[in-house]
Order: C-alpha cells, then structure tokens, then sequence
C-alpha cells in the first residue's frame, strides 16, 4: 500500500532521544522542551511558543488566552478537521459556520464579513451579539487548510473593526507563508489584536513529535498565561498551590527532542512536499474529469501539506479503484455543520464545503514518497478518467 501521509524520521533525532532516557528526563521538565520552543518561533516568526501535547490542546489553550466563555460563539469554517470545533465545545462554546471560497478553499472572507455586518449587532454592553442566537459573538478561528494560508490581511482588519480576537489554526501549515512571513510572525501594520497562531505535529503532518502542537504568540502576557495554564496552573512547586483550573497539556522531554531533530529537516521536508505537489500539478492540469488541484490564494507560499485534487463528479468511486490498486486517499472531512453533536451550532453558509467533500481526493503526499510510486498513484488516476 502507498500510503496516504506518513512521518519521515531518520537517525538525527535518536541522539537526542537517547539522551532523554539515558539521564531520565522524560516528563515535561528537561531541557529540550524550552529548546523546542525557542527554535519553533524562530522559524515561525514569532517573539514566543508554548508547546503542548496536541494541536487540540494548543487551541483549547488559545480560546481560554482570548477569553472565550461559556456560551459563546466562535467562528469558524465549515470545513475542517473536527479538533477546532472540539476545542470550541471544550469551552462551552458554539462554532457559528462560514463557508469556504472556491477559489482557494480557505474561510470566505466575504461571506464572513456579511456575518459580521448583517447577522450580528452591539448590545448595550458593547458586545457583539448574533442576532439569530442571541449569543456573544467570542473571537474568530480560521482553518490554514492543507498547507494554505486564508486570507490574513482581511481577517485582521475584520477582527480590529469587530474588535475580536484572531486565534488561527495552522495544524496543516507549519512552513507556509503570507506575503513571505512565517505563521507566527506579526504582519505588516498588524493593528493592536489579540492574535494566536496553533500549530500541530501528529504524525501525520510535515513534521512530527508524535503528537503534540504549539501556540504562537507576540504577546509575552499570553504566553506566560499559556505555559501556566498547562502546566497544571502551579504557582508553587513544592506546595503545590494552583491559581486556577490547568491542564496537563506541556509536552514532554522526549517529544521535544524529537521535534527538535525534525525542525532541523524542516527546509528538506518543505522542499521535497513542493517537488511532488509540482509533479501532482503539472500531470493533472489539463487531465479530464479533474476540475481543480490544490489550490493556493495570492500572497501564500504553501507547505503543500497534503495534496488534494476536485474531481467534476464524487470522488468516492476513484477512492475505491485507488484503494484496489495499492493506494490509500481520502476524501475531506466530513462538512462540521453537518456532524450530529453539532446541530445546535448557528450556519451562515456550506455550500461550497459540501460540494468539497463531495468530490475531493487527497492523494499520497508523504516526503519520503518514491517519484516510482507517485508515478503509479498518477498512471491509475489518468486512466481510470481518461487521458
């Protein structure tokens, strides 16, 4: 079997590792993990980073930082993963749905702007209310998807004008850019928000700790409101006092050194995703029945995470002739909106995320794949179409 997307681990980070064992620094209190953050913002662009046991908890953590409340709502996009809207509900909170763009598949900054302007209004208090739900409209949570960047120059200035805080999932775009800075790094005339950029290293993504992610922040008041709060909110080691509810969210030593010999490989691991992404693209740019490839918007240089093509009709038939042939896809997730646990949320708009699911495919985008192997993940797409 090809497989779909899996980690590339070489020898440089068993030194490291070994050393974790051998001196019994294994819990979250050794060295590399304050290593591991430091070089993370470095190449994020960011001042810090707060590193974590997953990308989940790295987002639960920045919906607490950002002051989201039980009862709230926070936006999101129709179409993702389903940790963000789990970390929403670990709040107590609501995703409230935008849909995607066509055009690059990120949050539709148009339609979230007629969100904003026509379906919610200050209450007297100040706060921003959705109109249809009478609830709090919290902050807004855009999904960095498949290695892309959604459009963070108008989601900023959508968040100063509604004064709401931008908490960006970047699970998928760890190595992307927008308008050549990092993740994490403050943009240009970036107006006094609350930012927070998450990121995650399961094993599936373009660098791995295992499992594990990280928050990134310019704010050095919500970084150290961060690392507290995973740390089991302790103000006094040998006490044990505790200031509020924490979590058991650090990362630990082992996970860290691992992250670290990654990191180092990073630049590799990126270069060789825009290799086969390349490759994808240009075999399939005039192929039949194959409608778009992983799109990327204007001001992006994408990590080209996991390589997804539109096909014109559903895609779960090819999904099916792949499988029989040795190669493991998968279609996009399932639309949030339409999750069962989710049907108390708010939907603006998911047209265009439904038709995504519908009719998506994401093929083998591994850094280690073979070009042998990605030639046959293309001769079986081109012939079960038609050339």
């Amino acid at each position: 079997m090809i497989p779909l997307c899996t980690p590339y681990i070489r020898n440089q980070e068993w030194q490291r590792i070994k050393d974790c064992v051998d001196t019994e620094w294994v819990s979250y209190a050794g060295k590399y993990v304050e290593q591991f953050e430091l070089d993370l913002a470095s190449f994020a662009g960011a001042e810090h980073a707060a590193v974590t046991i997953s990308g989940t908890s790295a987002l639960h953590i920045a919906l607490i930082c950002a002051g989201v409340r039980l009862d709230d709502e926070v936006i999101l996009p129709a179409l993702s993963f389903v940790a963000p809207a789990n970390a929403i509900r670990y709040q107590g909170a609501w995703p409230t749905f935008i849909d995607v763009s066509v055009t690059d598949w990120q949050m539709d900054v148009e339609q979230l702007e007629t969100f904003l302007t026509s379906s919610c209004q200050r209450n007297a208090e100040g706060e921003l209310i959705n109109i249809k739900t009478g609830r709090r409209v919290a902050a807004i949570m855009p999904v960095h998807l498949l290695g892309g960047m959604a459009h963070l120059d108008e989601l900023v200035r959508l968040a100063h004008i509604y004064q709401l805080p931008l908490i960006e999932d970047a699970a998928e775009s760890l190595g992307a850019h927008w308008k050549g800075k990092g993740i994490g790094a403050r943009l240009d005339n970036q107006p006094d928000i609350t930012r927070i950029t998450c990121t995650s290293f399961n094993g599936n993504k373009i660098m791995t700790t295992g499992g594990g992610g990280a928050l990134f922040t310019n704010c050095e008041k919500t970084a150290l409101l961060a690392k507290h709060l995973c740390t089991t909110a302790k103000t006094d080691a040998i006490e044990f006092d505790h200031d509020q509810v924490g979590y058991n969210y650090r990362m630990n030593n082992i996970a860290a050194a691992l992250g670290i010999g990654q990191l180092e490989q990073l630049d590799y691991f990126l270069k060789r995703k825009k290799e086969i992404g390349e490759r994808y693209t240009n075999a399939f740019s005039s192929q039949r029945g194959i409608v778009a490839t992983l799109p990327t918007g204007q001001h992006v240089t994408n990590s080209y995470w996991l390589y997804t093509i539109l096909l014109e009709s559903n895609s779960r038939s090819l999904l099916k002739h792949l499988t029989q042939n040795g190669i493991q896809t998968r279609p996009l997730w399932k639309a949030l909106c339409d999750l069962s646990y989710l049907d108390q949320c708010h939907v603006h708009s998911a047209t265009n995320a439904r038709h995504l699911v519908n009719n998506s495919l994401s093929i083998p985008s591994s850094v280690g794949l073979a070009d042998t192997d990605q030639d046959k993940v293309i001769h079986c797409i081109q012939s079960y179409l038609g050339c």
